[in-house]
């Protein structure tokens, strides 16, 4: 359907491939790494359209279980926030995850952004939350902007996924809103309040998490300049495992949470056995989580 240069390869390519019964693909192919699987997605239904189109795809799938795992996790949290509001969070008594009369909607950013799977199913499970993802690979904002990533399929509230290009290790939230005396200031404040969950998920050409992102000095970034310094603001990072080198390195990484954040929880996704898999980790200075079943299950 759709093939881009990477930019983080000029012997490799993004391609989104069209499979039976409305299912895509995305990942690239070729170069160094020979193949990289980003993800997949599916067309909703009626809206299968040809090349040249941009199709709608359907929201409310998750396929892969680490991404149904980061999922449930957050809306656990959230469901334990909005139940135990703190005096010092900065979100009043009323806060609703389903947000329809909040003045300052959820916000979420996405380290990593692949094909977006995570990111439209969160802005379709929480109507008029607002979505930012940063990514890398200019060849992968390419096929997100060319094959309608950007969008979710449900909820007519809430806006396109912002997807940026840039390095998620740099990336700063911008904390002053630009002067524009025509524009709802109100509005414009928004999208610089801190955001209230940031989703972790990448890895580089070997599959593996490089170690600056959870070094101390990135994780005190994420919580001062991210979550804007709030106790309730959290992190949810997905870590592959099994092995030694890997299980060393979560180690590594739970550590290095527990330096900056006073709450971690660690939970594998469904479908991890001994010999690798998902290990998601949920972090934020916030006192013990608890959650209903009905939130975690699917």
């Amino acid at each position: 359907l759709y093939t881009a240069p990477s930019s983080l390869d000029p012997l490799a390519s993004v391609e989104v491939r069209e499979r039976p019964g409305g299912w895509c693909t995305l990942g690239i192919v070729g170069g160094a790494t020979k193949s990289i699987y980003h993800g997949n997605f599916k067309l909703a239904e009626g809206d299968q359209r040809g090349i040249g189109t941009t199709p709608l795809v359907d929201s409310s799938i998750l396929v892969s279980e680490y991404l149904r795992t980061m999922a449930a996790v957050a809306l656990a949290a959230l469901e334990f926030r909005q139940a135990h509001p703190e005096s010092d969070s900065g979100i009043a008594d009323d806060d609703n995850i389903n947000n329809s009369d909040k003045k300052a909607p959820l916000s979420f950013l996405y380290l990593g952004y692949g094909a977006g799977s995570l990111p439209r199913f969160m802005a379709s499970a929480i109507p008029g939350s607002r979505h930012v993802a940063i990514e890398l690979d200019d060849g992968v904002v390419s096929a997100a902007h060319h094959c309608g990533l950007l969008r979710q399929s449900s909820s007519p509230d809430t806006g396109p996924i912002q997807l940026q290009l840039g390095d998620a290790l740099t990336y700063r939230r911008s904390t002053t809103a630009a002067t524009n005396p025509g524009s709802d200031s109100n509005k414009s404040k928004k999208h610089h309040d801190p955001f209230d969950v940031v989703f972790v998920d990448i890895f580089d050409g070997d599959n593996s998490l490089p170690k600056e992102f959870y070094s101390k000095a990135f994780l005190e970034h994420m919580y001062q300049n991210h979550l804007g310094g709030r106790p309730d603001g959290m992190v949810i990072h997905n870590f592959h495992t099994g092995g030694k080198a890997l299980g060393a390195r979560l180690e590594d990484a739970i550590k290095g949470y527990r330096s900056v954040f006073s709450t971690t929880l660690v939970v594998e996704s469904v479908d991890s056995r001994h010999t690798g898999g998902n290990t998601i980790l949920l972090a934020m200075n916030k006192r013990r989580l608890d959650a209903s079943s009905e939130t975690l299950s699917w």
